[in-house]
């Protein structure tokens, strides 16, 4: 279970992140003691095994990752909420909306508000010729612009939904996507042009998950395998 203390014997640092996790009803809460061995293992058989559905997976049991993906996260842990409805199923059967996550971060400043949208690991943000999106880049950002719409004008309802009083109009949508060592240069600039255009939104290749992740397990003296380090040096152009 993700942040839950690694000993049965209580200390006040258990009592402390026991409280953190407890801030927000039914979210996963996630922080830097969630790190562990083969974690980047993991990760990758996620990234290649190919749905959306794996990296979802992982991520809901490892949510501290988010952090990597997201701006002004600060370093004192996550509140994940998966799959969480923004919006019912309409009379007319216009679908609901349902972001992948919705996540709460805190740093020095308060409490910062995102959205998460996942893509597969195997699938750019930009088409082949970097002339335009891929289908699903297109999708994401659509995707992402009517959530953001949503919270911007019914953020009760939201609340109501989701079942936290505190939620806000969201600071940021990061839409992770892709893997930046096989965009072509034309890909590449259409992500940076995107982002560029839209300053809310990031729009994030899982290699900078991985290298991040990666860095962070060297600097809290966490075993990493020769194997997970090659997968990880292979992000550092992200």
């Amino acid at each position: 279970m993700a942040g839950q203390p690694s000993s049965t014997n209580k200390t006040a640092d258990d009592a402390h992140y026991e409280k953190q996790r407890a801030l927000f009803k039914g979210a996963l809460y996630g922080t830097h003691r969630d790190l562990r061995p083969k974690l980047l293992t993991e990760l990758e058989a996620a990234l290649r095994a190919g749905p959306e559905e794996a990296i979802q997976k992982f991520i809901t049991s490892n949510p501290y990752v988010l952090q990597y993906a997201l701006r002004l996260t600060g370093n004192h842990g996550l509140w994940a909420f998966p799959k969480r409805v923004i919006r019912t199923q309409r009379i007319d059967r216009t679908p609901g909306l349902i972001p992948d996550y919705l996540v709460a971060a805190r740093n020095s400043d308060g409490f910062t508000w995102h959205i998460v949208e996942l893509k597969r690991f195997d699938t750019q943000f930009g088409n082949e010729s970097g002339k335009s999106l891929s289908a699903a880049g297109l999708k994401a950002i659509v995707q992402c612009a009517t959530y953001t719409q949503h919270f911007e004008d019914y953020i009760e309802t939201i609340r109501s939904n989701v079942g936290v009083r505190e939620v806000v109009t969201p600071k940021n949508v990061a839409i992770l996507i892709g893997d930046s060592n096989l965009e072509n240069k034309p890909q590449m600039a259409r992500r940076q042009e995107m982002q560029r255009f839209a300053p809310r939104l990031d729009i994030v290749s899982y290699r900078r998950i991985v290298l991040r992740l990666y860095e962070e397990m060297l600097n809290r003296g966490i075993e990493v395998s020769e194997s997970e380090a090659e997968f990880a040096r292979r992000s550092a152009t992200e």
